[in-house]
């Protein structure tokens, strides 16, 4: 499926609790904030739509600065403590309203490890709005990934901090290396992560 016809949404309302007492979005990767490089590979393809999901601007202004500059529309999720779920919902209740959208592609902000063409191989692997397509390590299905709009409703219905866990579990699904799927929750994470790509 084209870039064109797809929303990304990129979920950033966490709130760092095993972090710390610092926002692990803003934490430095490499000589920029961790949500830096997510967000910038997600805008260097050519989506329909650019979606984030944040905490309110109070608790996290500099990221949303970050996404306006980048063309994201924000999303403000006013109560991340009930998980990811209500980012997901957030979005899909927005997604429905545009037109042209087949689908979105979930996407995590602390997972800034993840290249520009394993996005576009899930992208490409899409074929309709019935499609739901998983990143793999080889082990188990996870973010990004792709799910066609016959599956809203289903998406409307989530609960909790599982997110999209029973529908990916059914997805297709694209392995890529392990370490690009890495997600950033403690300080030790970021600690481990390669120097390179």
């Amino acid at each position: 499926m084209r870039t064109e016809q797809i929303a990304a949404i990129l979920l950033a309302a966490g709130a760092s609790s095993r972090f710390g007492e610092d926002d692990k979005l803003m934490a430095d990767l490499r000589g920029k904030p961790v949500i830096a490089h997510t967000l910038g590979t997600i805008a260097s393809l050519a989506f329909g739509h650019l979606i984030a999901v944040a905490r309110p601007q109070d608790q996290a202004p500099v990221v949303h600065r970050k996404l306006e500059r980048r063309g994201y529309t924000v999303l403000v999720n006013d109560r991340p403590e009930d998980g990811l779920s209500a980012s997901i919902i957030l979005a899909v209740q927005h997604v429905q309203t545009l037109r042209n959208c087949r689908g979105i592609l979930i996407c995590l902000a602390d997972m800034p490890l993840v290249p520009q063409s394993h996005y576009n191989r899930i992208c490409l692997a899409a074929k309709d709005a019935r499609s739901v397509i998983a990143s793999t390590d080889g082990f188990s299905p996870s973010p990004p990934a792709f799910i066609g709009r016959s599956h809203f409703p289903e998406l409307l219905s989530l609960r909790g901090d599982q997110g999209a866990r029973a529908l990916l579990s059914r997805a297709d699904q694209i392995e890529t290396r392990g370490h690009y799927l890495r997600d950033i929750d403690t300080a030790e994470d970021l600690a481990s992560v390669p120097v390179g790509r």
